[in-house]
């Protein structure tokens, strides 16, 4: 609706259209609201456990069925998952991260513009279970030969297999999408259910709204969203509190309900 306000507007002032007054000033386009997919805490586990399966095959060079697996390295892919799952980013702004973006002193990651979905900029924290896993793909990606302007979350980089390539190297986004999506195609294989980034964002974001001590702004801030609204769509009812809520609220019309159906037993 926007795009057609404005298109009409520029062509109103040009005198291309006949028009003196927009006819989508006024008008609002209602907004399916859909609930978020989210991945349960049942789900997280089979994942992990999942990973930690492969990482032992891994570990004692198992051939993977069909050849190459789309999971290995688990140590990266790890990775690329607890920065997903404890950062709320998302995908754009994972493959646009750079080593400089990592401060491991001050325990914080740098979103920047380049990547960023609604064009700003803003910091989030580092806790201490994704740490472990960024100080290892730092000091890999910087024995690659990764400098501080360099793409953290490069594969590519980290799979050449002789020091002497690395010169002639080339960094490819495109390519670095596509081992990204090989990789959540097999994973959701694996667990016999869809997993994805954005399910990771939305996961991180109702676990906060869902908090009772929750904190609006600190939620929006984390997740860069322009406007509260946006971060308001988390909000979903939790069906045992909200049981909770409902037997302490009507309690006493609920016992007087029960007795009149004893009564007429």
């Amino acid at each position: 609706m926007a795009h057609l306000r404005a298109i009409f507007n520029f062509g109103i002032e040009r005198k291309l259209l006949p028009h003196t007054e927009n006819p989508f000033n006024n008008a609002v386009a209602k907004k399916e609201k859909k609930k978020k997919k989210i991945l349960s805490q049942s789900q997280i586990t089979r994942i992990n456990l999942l990973m930690g399966k492969f990482a032992e095959e891994e570990r004692i060079e198992m051939t993977p069925r069909g050849g190459r697996c789309a999971l290995y390295p688990t140590w990266y892919w790890s990775t690329v998952l607890a920065t997903l799952r404890f950062t709320g980013m998302r995908q754009n702004q994972l493959l646009h991260l750079r080593l400089r973006d990592i401060n491991l002193d001050s325990n914080y990651i740098e979103l920047g513009l380049e990547g960023s979905k609604n064009h700003s900029e803003w910091e989030i924290p580092i806790i201490p279970p994704l740490k472990l896993r960024l100080v290892k793909l730092v000091e890999r990606a910087i024995a690659a030969g990764a400098k501080a302007h360099d793409p953290i979350f490069d594969l590519s980089r980290l799979s050449v297999p002789h020091p002497s390539r690395l010169s002639r190297y080339q960094y490819d986004i495109d390519r670095e999408k596509q081992q990204l999506r090989s990789f959540f195609r097999r994973l959701s294989k694996e667990c016999d259910f869809a997993v994805s980034p954005h399910r990771f964002r939305h996961t991180l974001a109702t676990t906060l709204m869902k908090s009772p001590d929750r904190n609006l702004p600190l939620v929006k801030r984390l997740l860069g969203h322009r406007n509260v609204a946006t971060t308001m769509e988390y909000i979903d009812l939790d069906m045992e509190v909200t049981g909770k809520a409902l037997e302490r609220e009507l309690g006493l019309y609920t016992d007087f309900v029960d007795e009149h159906a004893d009564e007429n037993e």
